[in-house]
């Protein structure tokens, strides 16, 4: 062969193979994350404002990424591509046990809504909280798991909230993947009280720290409506954690609850990861700000739209170890009587935490939006 028509034929097998390779880096997200440790990933969702449904046409280009202010280059892009560690943080205080157990019996359906490289913690809470099983791919054993969960009584009988979740956010550390997405979906008929400032920042620091969503999945049995009538509504601790990490709330009838959690699986496929490099790589510990719009011209294309995702982070790279923290059973107030859910309050205050939280906010898939 001629060297000239030699060299055009490697010119032209460069320029074929070269969208290949393109190709092969796109289908391996979590490699590419691996590689830079000092990138941030965060998880989004985009919902239409009239609908409330999953906004699911965007692209890289659509978004614009802010921290503490500055505009930052999104440099990593996906949808539905990283696989979930999803931690069930399952309430089996007295007027919602049943109802978990009844999920257990048809948690296979719900469970097939997962992909094979998705795994799936238990956690039981009331008075207090209990791993149940950890970190797993095994579909049977999370269901059986499931339902050994309602017939956990060493918990106790209040509904102590806060303090399951900074344990949920502690045990993400155990997820088998560090590239994967996190979310915490905690069923609950949401009978229960934040607590005390300090309490409640530091669960919300932690979980922004371990890079979890936090879904709420609220039952509405029998008491849950007379507490929310009493309340007037405004006592939605979910709602509260919800809004911080930038996950969602939605409600449940006693019987369709199974089905729902199946929904919530799906609707976990239809968020977005973002990925950047952020300008100061020092692990200081300083909470730093995020802010996730769509840009003007992705705006006016897709509507009036809600955009989810967690108000904050802290820079450390992946695969270091996160500080010790002191556990909360120094401040845990005492349990309620037997038979009661509402926990006591104490005057009992932790240490004091970095950067208050926000104003509280409406979730958009919770209540309709003015």
């Amino acid at each position: 062969m001629k060297p000239a028509a030699l060299l055009a034929l490697c010119l032209a097998l460069t320029h074929l193979l070269a969208p290949a390779r393109a190709a092969a880096q796109e289908a391996q997200p979590d490699e590419v994350i691996k590689v830079n440790t000092d990138l941030v990933v965060l998880d989004a969702q985009v919902l239409s404002k009239k609908t409330k449904r999953a906004v699911a046409d965007l692209r890289r280009e659509d978004f614009e990424l802010y921290e503490d202010g500055a505009r930052r280059e999104i440099g990593y892009f996906s949808r539905d591509e990283l696989p979930l560690s999803v931690l069930l943080l399952l309430d089996v205080s007295g007027s919602v046990r049943p109802i978990i157990e009844r999920v257990g019996e048809g948690a296979q359906d719900a469970l097939g809504r997962l992909k094979p490289g998705d795994e799936v913690a238990v956690m039981a809470f009331a008075s207090a909280s209990k791993l149940i099983q950890g970190f797993s791919k095994d579909r049977q054993l999370v269901a059986d798991k499931i339902k050994e969960a309602s017939r956990e009584y060493s918990v106790g009988s209040g509904t102590l909230l806060t303090e399951a979740l900074y344990a949920a956010a502690r045990e993400m550390q155990n997820s088998t993947n560090q590239a994967s997405r996190r979310v915490v979906i905690v069923v609950t008929d949401n009978v229960a009280f934040l607590g005390n400032k300090n309490g409640v920042r530091r669960t919300t620091n932690e979980l922004l720290e371990s890079g979890a969503v936090v879904y709420g999945l609220v039952v509405r049995a029998a008491f849950g409506k007379v507490f929310n009538a009493l309340t007037l509504g405004k006592v939605n601790p979910v709602e509260h954690f919800g809004v911080e990490t930038g996950g969602e709330v939605s409600g449940a009838d006693k019987g369709e609850v199974g089905v729902k959690l199946g929904e919530m699986f799906a609707r976990l496929r239809t968020r977005y990861s973002l990925g950047f490099k952020p300008a100061d790589t020092r692990e200081d510990g300083r909470l730093r700000r995020l802010k996730l719009q769509l840009t003007p011209a992705a705006a006016a294309r897709s509507g009036r739209v809600i955009v989810l995702t967690k108000r904050g982070y802290y820079f450390r790279r992946r695969g270091a170890p996160r500080p010790a923290r002191p556990a909360l059973d120094a401040e845990r107030p005492p349990a309620p009587r037997e038979g009661s859910t509402r926990p006591r309050r104490t005057n009992g205050a932790p240490p004091p935490l970095t950067s208050a939280p926000p104003p509280s906010r409406r979730l958009a898939s919770f209540l309709p939006v003015p």
